[in-house]
């Protein structure tokens, strides 16, 4: 307003001067700042790339996604510093957490819709809508309760500071509503988009993305709602409701690989070295294991100091990692290659999540098929985690590595394809407690699921939280009564800034802890 006063001021001091009083046909055009453009003006182009990148870089961001997640899911341990590791998690980190989604790429996320409602651009709305659905997703997943009906109104012509939070059960009612409408507007817009770094502006895309996340937010909320008559619709006419078919529709952003666009993992490790991979993991798919499941190559590399697959107990003090077997440093394994080089992907979604999906659809009786759908899913769902590594030969240079470390005349000195196949066979035939059986497939189903979810720390640690498996053993120094956490605390910068609706949220909720459970969590195995 005071700019606004002060234009229309010098304004009236012209006209008075230069005895200009009839030229008021000319007012709006002088009162008009050129620097200062309105919501029509604006390119929603920017603001979706940075959106794109924004979200994800806080979705793999080390504090968060790779401790807060990967590390109480065990995937990850921590080596040095470990009090993440041991359930005790930075406020800090929580508030940017927090702060980073709401004020950052979910705010950039709301503009985007606001401008594309504005200027009649149907494809920005639908795009906007699936990324406004996924980034609240994750904020309600990680807290319970949150803002979000009156959240990203604060620059409104009726501003709201100070949002109330809604029921995550009100919230996942909206999210789902929102993702049919994106893909009944993607099914038949002529608009376009421009800007987007995720899938290069193909709507058909998007359109698979917003279907295969409303599959994940039906399936995650189904120990409390009922989701058969959507996901038989849905399965049972792909034409209507495309999903993921493969891993070129994944929704994973390329990173470019030079800082700020490189991955956070890459980041982190320029100057720091406290994660190790997850002694949990390791022992699951190699140490333990009837037969190995060859991913551990791409999930971890050799430790330099002992050449073998180690990984690290989770949880431990800072000076018993340091030592444990003989140098925790040296003799456990690091994060494999794959994931910390600068143009690592950061997977927000996979093919192979969406076929674990569809196989606890099948299994659970949602849609039809029953075991013989289950276990065909199962099966495709493992083949693409092992195929979304070897996309661009990684996985197959892993398996060099393997060949190379411990040669066994079983290989037969092969090419890298037989190599492949022949690893693939292998596990698949197993048999025991990682094939299929029906008496104990959900069990299998999950526990594959939290395998092939490696470095998709949040949710991986969600669909553990829902499902229960694999059963993890606490922190071995853990700092939350013997329990591992099933949500984060709210941020203690919304105790001063919203503290009426915070203080709702949690009589309604429960303790502000740890341990109280999200509303769609609602036991601890199937």
């Amino acid at each position: 307003m005071k700019r606004k006063s002060i234009i229309y001021f010098a304004a009236l001091i012209t006209i008075f001067t230069f005895g200009i009083s009839s030229c008021t046909k000319d007012f709006e055009e002088i009162n008009t700042n050129p620097n200062s453009p309105g919501i029509a003006e604006a390119s929603p182009s920017m603001l979706l790339t940075n959106a794109i990148e924004s979200m994800t870089d806080r979705v793999h961001e080390i504090f968060f996604g790779h401790e807060m997640g990967s590390c109480w899911v065990q995937h990850m341990a921590k080596v040095q510093y470990t009090d993440e590791d041991k359930y005790v998690p930075r406020i800090s980190v929580i508030n940017n957490t927090w702060n980073s989604f709401y004020a950052a790429s979910g705010y950039d996320v709301q503009s985007i819709y606001n401008i594309a409602v504005a200027t009649n651009n149907e494809a920005y709305q639908a795009v906007a809508l699936i990324l406004k659905s996924y980034i609240t997703s994750v904020i309600t997943d990680e807290f319970g309760d949150c803002p979000y009906s009156e959240a990203w109104q604060g620059s409104a012509a009726t501003p709201i500071l100070s949002p109330v939070y809604d029921t995550q059960e009100s919230i996942y009612a909206a999210l789902i509503a929102n993702l049919t409408t994106a893909n009944e507007i993607l099914a038949t817009t002529t608009s376009s988009i421009e800007g987007d770094i995720l899938y290069g502006n193909d709507l058909e895309l998007w359109q698979k993305f917003a279907n295969s996340l409303k599959l994940r937010l039906l399936m995650r909320r189904s120990d409390r709602v009922d989701p058969t008559s959507e996901m038989t619709t849905m399965f049972g006419d792909p034409d209507t409701y495309p999903v993921f078919e493969s891993n070129s529709d994944n929704a994973a952003l390329q990173y470019l690989g030079s800082a700020p666009n490189n991955n956070p993992i890459n980041e982190n490790r320029k100057t720091r070295d406290d994660h190790r991979v997850s002694k949990t993991i390791v022992d699951y798919l190699y140490a333990e294991a009837p037969s190995p499941d060859y991913r551990v190559v791409v999930y971890a590399n050799l430790a330099t100091g002992v050449g073998d697959w180690v990984g690290l107990p989770n949880g431990m003090l800072t000076a018993d990692a340091a030592a444990y077997n003989g140098n925790g440093l040296a003799n456990t394994s690091k994060i494999g290659d794959y994931f910390s080089k600068a143009t690592a992907p950061g997977m927000l979604m996979s093919y192979s999540e969406l076929l674990f999906i569809k196989a606890e659809a099948a299994k659970r009786g949602f849609i039809a098929g029953g075991d013989v759908t289950a276990e065909e899913a199962y099966h495709a769902a493992i083949r693409a985690s092992w195929d979304q590594y070897n996309a661009d030969g990684s996985f197959a240079e892993s398996l060099e590595v393997w060949r190379s470390t411990f040669e066994s005349p079983t290989w037969n000195n092969g090419p890298v394809a037989d190599i492949y196949e022949y690893a693939w066979q292998d596990f698949v035939d197993w048999g025991g407690t990682y094939d299929y059986y029906p008496d104990r497939a959900l069990e299998s189903i999950a526990t594959q699921k939290w395998v092939a979810m490696f470095d998709q720390g949040a949710q991986a640690a969600f669909e553990w939280r829902r499902t229960g498996y694999p059963e993890l053993t606490p922190a071995i120094a853990g700092q939350n009564g013997g329990k591992i956490p099933v949500r984060a605390y709210y941020p203690s910068d919304e105790a001063g800034r919203n503290p009426t609706n915070l203080a709702a949220a949690i009589t309604r909720q429960g303790a502000d802890d740890l341990n109280t459970r999200v509303w769609w969590d609602t036991q601890d195995n199937f």
